[in-house]
């Protein structure tokens, strides 16, 4: 899909995606520990990105949708 498609549809609702991290990323909790460094890669509006940082986690998140990360950075606040 297209940055200009991503743009529409995160401008079309006030939520796009849940606020729960992914229950694969949560099964390997085990892994993390603070400190550590992550690249969230398309992680919308932030609920794998914010929930890293969480752990104690320095992350870095990406994505298409501008509208997305200025979402995912207002949770992160």
């Amino acid at each position: 899909m297209s940055t200009d498609t991503w743009e529409e549809r995160y401008s079309a609702a006030e939520r796009l995606f849940t606020d729960r991290p992914s229950e694969l990323l949560v099964s390997q909790r085990a892994l993390l520990h603070p400190g550590m460094r992550a690249l969230a890669i398309a992680d919308g509006e932030g609920r794998n990105g914010v929930w890293l940082a969480e752990q104690g986690l320095t992350v870095e998140a990406v994505d298409l949708s501008a509208t997305a990360l200025t979402r995912a950075r207002a949770r992160a606040a």
